[in-house]
């Protein structure tokens, strides 16, 4: 082999070697953001009296990183489609029932993952109106 071929076969070893280590810590790098963003929403859904089955593992299979299911829909502000999947359409007659505690829950979430859209969030909750009490 070639001195040239020797250092290729080097270069491209040393990168393969190198690569799983490179993706890990990334990878972990995401795993402990994910499970503090979990422990942090559990913790708060714990001191409210909210989802009290919720548990570190659910939340970060639920949100991940960025909760992009829920964050992603204030992008730009909440769309008509949007708010018709989060609360109903009323012209169809299916306005949902939401319960105070829906509503505190949902507040925790984007509390926790997408606090620049909290004032948007309180803004539609306070059009909800009436919230059926939670009977805590």
């Amino acid at each position: 082999m070639a001195a040239g071929q020797a250092r290729a076969v080097f270069v491209v070893t040393a990168a393969l070697l190198l690569l799983p280590s490179a993706c890990s810590s990334t990878s972990a790098s995401d795993e402990a953001t994910e499970q503090a963003l979990a422990e942090q929403l559990v913790d708060a859904t714990r001191a409210a009296g909210v989802a009290p089955r919720l548990t570190v593992d659910v939340a970060e299979s639920l949100y991940g990183t960025e909760a992009p299911a829920i964050c992603d829909a204030f992008d730009g502000g909440l769309s008509t489609a949007a708010q018709n999947l989060l609360l109903g359409n009323p012209a169809h007659g299916r306005r949902k029932t939401i319960t105070d505690d829906a509503v505190t829950y949902g507040r925790l979430v984007v509390e926790t993952y997408c606090p620049d859209d909290l004032d948007e969030y309180d803004d539609v909750v306070t059009d909800l109106d009436p919230f059926e009490a939670s009977g805590r």
